[in-house]
């Protein structure tokens, strides 16, 4: 009986507080300054490597154990800042289909995807690597268990999304030229990929480029390498997210987006 309770008691606390953070931005907001030009928002004016740049020590992780063993416990923490949280979650409003049409695909999610309060599209999809956490997340219509770095093959058809989203956990990713090629097989035609990061992570899991320099700048660099060397992408662009007067005080937060080609 203690035990049931004891449950019982943990998930009321989870569903507050999930009904606390639900209540803090309207789907309305948008990103008040969408063109800001800063020096991460002009590291791929730059030509790209001929050839990959990054080597497999470099994707190496300190602790590359099983990731599944390493998250098999829910946390239930933000990995970045409330600011941050906030202008991501502005910036999603404006990237993705109007509510109940389309289909989204969080990749790397958990028990949030950052998606405006309320948002949910048609078919909207978080993969990620703790059921519970996934269970939880609001904005899912489904979810899938499923390690990127164990198998980066990803369980659904082709051109099946209009956006995806992979958010905080880019600098994971082991085998990112896979990754980024499934991502470009699953969207539609047209359809949209959006990774943003801030400067926050677990530094034993994280991949050794991420961390030299440890910079927006080399961060959005190393993104814009992994869509050009993985698939045919255009329109590949760097938007700042982050908060004004963010450096030295605040958090940074980051996205380099990328569109799939149309079909000819």
């Amino acid at each position: 009986m203690m035990h049931l309770n004891t449950t019982t008691t943990l998930l009321l606390l989870i569903f507050i507080l999930l009904l606390h953070s639900s209540n803090q931005l309207s789907y309305q907001s948008s990103l008040p300054a969408a063109g800001r030009q800063s020096p991460v928002t002009r590291v791929l004016d730059a030509p790209f490597s001929d050839q990959f740049p990054y080597t497999k020590q470099q994707l190496t992780p300190e602790w590359p154990d099983n990731d599944r063993a390493f998250y098999f416990l829910p946390k239930f923490v933000h990995h970045a800042s409330p600011g941050c949280r906030t202008q991501l979650t502005n910036f999603y409003s404006t990237i993705l289909p109007p509510p109940s049409t389309g289909a989204t695909l969080d990749l790397c999610s958990s028990f949030t995807s950052h998606y405006p309060p309320g948002y949910k599209a048609s078919k909207s999809v978080a993969l990620g690597l703790n059921p519970l956490e996934l269970l939880f997340n609001p904005s899912k219509t489904s979810f899938n268990v499923h390690d990127l770095n164990a198998e980066p093959t990803l369980p659904y058809p082709s051109s099946t999304f209009d956006v995806c989203t992979l958010a905080l956990s880019v600098d994971y990713l082991t085998s990112p030229l896979s990754v980024f090629t499934e991502i470009h097989r699953v969207l539609k035609p047209s359809g949209l990929a959006c990774i943003s990061f801030t400067n926050r992570c677990f530094p034993t899991k994280v991949v050794p480029i991420w961390t030299n320099p440890f910079t927006p700048e080399n961060h959005a660099r190393i993104v814009g390498e992994y869509f050009h060397h993985s698939a045919e992408w255009e329109e590949v662009g760097v938007r700042d997210l982050s908060e004004e007067g963010w450096e030295g005080q605040k958090n940074p937060m980051v996205a380099v987006l990328a569109r799939k080609k149309k079909d000819k």
